[in-house]
């Protein structure tokens, strides 16, 4: 079977998932990990068509005090092909608290966009983004991990040069997908300045919610949109986020099907807690033209949040046809084997 460019990121996005329930160092995390990884670039399917290999990372932060880690970043590099690289960023870890509250709800405040600035605009992404792109800029792969003591910055320069020619697509899903697509601008706009011009960046980045507001989306739309494929399934709330009136459609989104499945009185409390978060910061998605996948309703799951997890998870492998091609028991463990 041949695979597109689309299920490919989609492939490397899920293996980036690899290592959410385990503890210890981030040294032994990231040893634990890259044996998964270099396991899963033998065995899965969308990867024997291709050549790849590890060439930096898996990169892993924990926040201090707490037991599981919050974020983890890696690139893989195709063989023969000396300058095509993929740089893959983990979503929001599921059973980390710490991640869920700093990395995806810090909403309400937004933080300027510091690496352009565009006359009568105000670009700004929130205070959520903001944190998780200087932690990934910051992280450093472990002794004895590719690209040991480099971060990402270093590492491409040390490996494409200052008038280097490379392909770079940026990939992630969930938190990954609002990070991947915004480092992607990064790069963009530092280029020429500390990285070469001549890198033809990409991004491709599935089930985010938006990174910023209007402005910022405009200007992301401007640098990167034909560079950009932005994947959203219809019934995943998360691509709902952050845009004020998307966010009043979570309360009925399963309404129209049957069985229809309503949030809770919590559940509807908590949604109306987000919409009053986000008021008037005019979030908006990048490529908000694109329409979205068409997802399939599974009538088996009559729980809203547990509906809602499904399209967010199981949804992508099934829209892109790859159910059969990412082995998602392995790749979250314990943390949804009891949703499949």
């Amino acid at each position: 079977m041949s695979y597109t460019k689309e299920q490919l990121m989609l492939a490397f996005s899920y293996m980036s998932y690899y290592g959410i329930t385990h503890t210890g160092t981030a040294q032994e995390n990231a040893e634990l990990i890259l044996k998964k990884m270099n396991e899963a670039l033998k065995k899965w399917k969308p990867f024997q068509e291709d050549d790849w290999e590890v060439v930096w990372g898996p990169a892993v932060y924990t926040m201090p005090y707490t037991i599981f880690n919050d974020a983890m970043m890696y690139v893989v590099q195709k063989k023969g092909s000396e300058g095509e690289y993929v740089i893959a960023i983990r979503g929001t870890n599921p059973v980390s608290i710490s991640d869920w509250l700093f990395n995806d709800f810090m909403v309400r405040k937004m933080k300027t966009w510091s690496y352009a600035s565009v006359e009568g605009r105000k670009l700004k992404i929130s205070k959520s983004t903001s944190y998780g792109l200087e932690t990934l800029q910051k992280l450093k792969p472990k002794s004895g991990i590719p690209g040991e003591g480099k971060t990402i910055l270093q590492f491409l320069n040390e490996k494409v040069g200052s008038e280097g020619k490379a392909e770079i697509c940026v990939t992630g899903h969930s938190k990954g997908g609002a990070l991947s697509s915004t480092m992607a601008l990064w790069l963009k706009d530092i280029q020429g300045v500390k990285l070469s011009e001549h890198i033809d960046i990409s991004t491709i980045p599935f089930a985010g919610p938006s990174a910023g507001n209007a402005d910022f989306a405009d200007y992301f739309d401007e640098c990167l949109g034909e560079q950009c494929t932005r994947i959203a399934n219809s019934l995943d709330i998360v691509t709902y986020a952050w845009n004020t009136q998307s966010l009043k459609k979570l309360k009925s989104l399963y309404s129209y099907e049957l069985p229809p499945v309503l949030p809770s009185p919590f559940q509807r409390a908590l949604i109306s807690g987000m919409i009053a978060e986000t008021k008037g910061k005019k979030y908006k998605q990048i490529k908000a033209e694109t329409p979205p996948l068409e997802g399939h309703f599974n009538p088996l799951l009559f729980e809203y949040l547990v509906q809602a997890a499904y399209q967010h998870v199981v949804g992508y492998p099934e829209l892109m046809n790859m159910e059969d091609d990412i082995p998602l028991t392995d790749i979250f463990e314990d943390a949804i084997a009891g949703l499949l």
